[in-house]
């Protein structure tokens, strides 16, 4: 197999660096054939992965964290989202926040990760896209706005709706390097919710209509470990091929400490007034008071109005 491997140096607050040369070594040794690509800017890797979709590598390889993850995943689909190569996509994370290949069995060691990639394995996983929407110029004195095709994006582990991309911006900021992974996102968690304003929400969920009052976040997610380690039970729902939908909503301060209990405990939860999980195909907001932020695999990505569903085809994953 021919691998093409783009590797971002600068994952994990530069200490992937040391990693990813570590895993290229291994490459060598292996005897595999690859071509090796470090990205200079964060944006690089969406371009560098489509150029080697369309130029026949067998493997597209992305040594790096969550956002790098995501953009060479994009590489391998067009806006409609169908492949546009037959290659496999493999991963080597050298992030803060591996959610992703603890969801999918993925060894998180260099030695282990190059194995795996060496010796071929793959299986099908799911992948979600989101097609976002502009409005159009309104006339003077009419509200709202017809929406109009703008951007796509694909995600494997989970989108967010609400106080997600604040959290991942937050969590990001330099806070995981401090106390770790899973304590700093709770912490940067804590802070975003003191000051993220609840919005109220009108959905069309598999073609049904659902009015949300008081959300904080809404995140529609395919794999079980999403946010640095919350894990979501969503094996029947992922046997169907199904989305979760999980809701956060009304919060209260005296609510606040079982709602965190519940969602960070890694057991299944009852549904609540606050917190909810469910199944669904598709998801669409056609229109929202204000542009909401939208987050997928650790990066902000665009605002509402916007639909989401799973890509017309799955994706091979060396594994």
């Amino acid at each position: 197999m021919k691998y093409c491997v783009i590797h971002n140096p600068h994952a994990g607050a530069g200490r992937g660096e040391a990693r990813a040369r570590r895993c290229l070594a291994l490459f060598s040794r292996g005897g595999a054939v690859i071509d090796d690509v470090e990205i200079r800017r964060f944006e690089e890797a969406f371009s560098l992965s489509r150029e080697a979709n369309l130029a026949g590598y067998d493997a597209v390889v992305a040594i790096g964290g969550d956002g790098t993850i995501n953009k060479v995943l994009n590489g391998f689909f067009d806006g409609d989202g169908r492949r546009i190569s037959s290659a496999r996509f493999g991963v080597v994370h050298t992030g803060t926040s591996p959610d992703f290949c603890r969801s999918y069995g993925l060894p998180l060691d260099p030695e282990g990760a190059v194995e795996v990639l060496l010796r071929g394995r793959v299986r099908s996983i799911p992948v979600g896209q989101i097609r976002f929407h502009a409005y159009d110029r309104v006339p003077a004195g009419e509200a709202g706005g017809v929406p109009s095709p703008h951007a796509n994006s694909c995600f494997v582990c989970c989108a967010n709706i609400g106080l997600g991309a604040a959290l991942a911006t937050r969590a990001s900021s330099g806070i995981r390097g401090r106390f770790g992974d899973r304590l700093g996102t709770f912490l940067s968690l804590l802070q975003v919710l003191r000051s993220h304003e609840p919005e109220d929400f009108r959905l069309l969920v598999d073609g049904e209509e659902v009015l949300l009052s008081r959300v904080y976040n809404i995140s529609i997610g395919l794999t079980e470990y999403i946010a640095s380690g919350i894990r979501v039970h969503n094996a029947a729902m992922r046997e169907r091929g199904l989305f979760y939908m999980m809701t956060l909503r009304d919060l209260r301060a005296g609510s606040l400490p079982s709602v965190l209990r519940k969602i960070y405990s890694g057991r299944p939860f009852d549904d609540s007034a606050e917190l909810s999980l469910r199944a669904c195909a598709r998801i669409d907001i056609p229109s929202h008071p204000t542009p909401a932020d939208v987050e997928h695999d650790g990066d902000a990505c665009g605002h509402v109005p916007c639909s989401i569903e799973r890509t017309a085809e799955g994706l091979e994953l060396l594994c």
